[in-house]
């Protein structure tokens, strides 16, 4: 006699669904922009190329989020892609403070963006287009101008933590 199958939860149970992607590695970045009071910025883990010609970048924002309504107020944004030594940068911009650029080096770009000393890649949009996808915000920018900073591994998040990918020290 065969044993019953085990049961799975279902795929509308948020927190498996959570977990199960959680196995999918993700970059972090940190979207800034200015606002009517200065800088202001938000980690993501869902940034994206989406188009070589046009040059166009997406990312995903969590319709909850408290940010994102000061952030679209500019139509153009940066794009703060953090290296691998970044954790405690990207822990700074997901907390709920009030200023998270306290403490936190960056430059204006041409065109007053704020851009993150740090970010290994920094890239400079415009907004191009917002749709609701479910319970997030799909935000969609070309790319106006770009500048690698450092041949830095990126940071990457799995699983709830940071993958360390410090490169082997050679003897």
């Amino acid at each position: 006699m065969s044993s019953p199958a085990p049961q799975t939860p279902a795929v509308s149970d948020p927190a498996h669904y959570r977990k199960a992607l959680g196995h999918v590695p993700t970059s972090v970045s940190i979207i800034t922009a200015t606002g009517r009071g200065g800088p202001i910025g938000m980690t993501i883990g869902s940034f994206t190329s989406v188009s070589l010609t046009p040059p166009l970048i997406a990312f995903f924002i969590d319709k909850g989020s408290s940010t994102w309504p000061l952030m679209y107020e500019s139509d153009r944004f940066g794009v703060n892609v953090l290296g691998h030594r970044h954790s405690e940068l990207c822990r700074t911009f997901s907390r709920p403070v009030a200023d998270r650029f306290e403490g936190v080096d960056w430059q204006p770009s041409p065109h007053g963006i704020p851009l993150l000393d740090e970010a290994i890649v920094a890239l400079e949009c415009t907004r191009v287009k917002v749709d609701v996808i479910g319970d997030h915000y799909q935000v969609v920018g070309r790319v106006e101008s770009l500048e690698v900073r450092a041949a830095d591994p990126p940071l990457v998040f799995v699983q709830g933590g940071f993958l360390d990918l410090t490169p082997p020290t050679v003897p």
